[in-house]
C-alpha cells in the first residue's frame, strides 16, 4: 500500500491510500502511537464532503480517520463492489493500525462496509442505521429518481444506485434487491447499533426519511449475541444524529467504546 498526500482547506491529515483492492480517501488525525485507540469510520452514500469531520474535534486522544464511502465525495473507486471495498480497508487497517485498538463507525451504508471488516486489529463496532436489503428502502427510491433526473450529468450517481442500490430510473423505474446480509456473517466482536425512532414501514408521506432498518433487519440484529441496541430520540429518523439529542446519544457511544479501547487494548473485544 502507498499513500499519497492530498491538498485540502482544513488542517488534518489528508491521505489517498492506494491498496491491491483501489484509492481509499481519508481525512482525521493519525499518530504513530500504537497505545492510542483508532476510530475509523465511513459515511453513506451522497454524504456532504466534510461528514464525520467533526469526530476528529471530540476525540483528540485517538487516532481518528474518516473516509467517505468510496465513489463519493469527490472520491473515485475502481468499484462499488461491497466485498471489494471491504478488503480495501481491511488492508488499510492492516498497515496502518497493525496492533492497535481499532473501534469502528458505520453511518447508513457505510455500515455495509464497516461490519463487514474481519482485521483482528478490530475491537468493537458501531452501525448507525445498518440495512442490508435495498428493495425494501422505498424513501430512497424517491431520492435517487429526484436526483439522478435533476443531475444526467452526473454518470457516477446513476452507476452508484444501480451497483449498491439496484435502482435503475425512470422510464423503466425498477428497485431491484441488493442483498447484503452476508456482511453480518462472521463478526466476532461486539456490535452498538443505533437506530432511528420512526419505521421505515410503511410506504407512507412522511416529511423526512423514517429508519432504513427494516423490522426484518432489526430482528437479524436483535438475535444476534454481541450486538446491543440503541434507540435514538423520539420521530428520529434515518440521520439520528440530526438534532442535539440524537447527536449526544452518538457521541457518548463512541466515547465508552474508545475509552475501553484505551484501557484494554485488544482485549476490548
Amino acid at each position: 500500500m502507498t499513500a499519497a498526500a492530498a491538498v485540502y482547506a482544513r488542517s488534518m491529515n489528508h491521505l489517498i491510500l492506494t491498496t491491491s483492492h483501489g484509492s481509499l480517501y481519508v481525512v482525521g488525525q493519525i499518530y504513530t502511537d500504537k497505545r492510542r485507540p483508532v476510530l475509523l469510520a465511513m459515511g453513506g452514500a451522497w454524504t456532504p464532503n466534510d461528514f464525520l469531520h467533526e469526530l476528529v474535534d471530540w476525540f483528540p486522544g485517538a487516532s481518528v480517520v474518516v473516509a467517505p464511502f468510496p465513489g463519493m465525495g469527490g472520491t473515485l473507486t475502481p468499484t462499488f463492489d461491497v466485498g471489494a471495498l471491504t478488503r480495501m480497508v481491511d488492508e488499510v487497517i492492516g498497515t496502518l493500525f497493525r496492533d492497535a485498538a481499532v473501534v469502528t463507525y458505520g453511518v447508513s451504508a457505510g455500515c455495509l462496509v464497516t461490519l463487514g471488516l474481519r482485521s483482528p486489529e478490530i475491537v468493537r463496532h458501531i452501525a448507525a442505521e445498518p440495512f442490508f436489503r435495498t428493495a425494501p428502502l422505498w424513501p430512497l427510491q424517491r431520492t435517487m429518481r429526484e436526483f439522478i433526473l435533476a443531475r444526467p450529468d452526473l454518470v457516477g450517481g446513476a452507476l452508484a444506485a444501480k451497483a449498491l442500490f439496484g435502482y435503475t430510473p425512470p422510464p423503466a423505474e425498477s428497485m431491484a434487491d441488493r442483498d447484503y446480509r452476508y456482511v453480518t456473517d462472521g463478526i466476532f466482536a461486539p456490535v452498538d447499533v443505533i437506530l432511528a425512532d420512526r419505521p421505515l414501514e410503511p410506504v407512507r408521506e412522511l416529511s423526512g426519511w423514517p429508519s432504513f432498518t427494516s423490522v426484518e433487519d432489526r430482528e437479524t440484529l436483535a438475535a444476534n449475541p454481541l450486538v446491543t441496541i440503541h434507540h435514538g430520540p423520539p420521530d428520529s429518523g434515518h440521520w439520528v444524529d440530526a438534532t442535539p439529542a440524537g447527536k449526544a446519544l452518538v457521541r457518548k457511544i463512541l466515547n465508552q467504546s474508545l475509552q475501553a479501547a484505551a484501557q484494554n487494548g485488544r482485549q476490548t473485544s
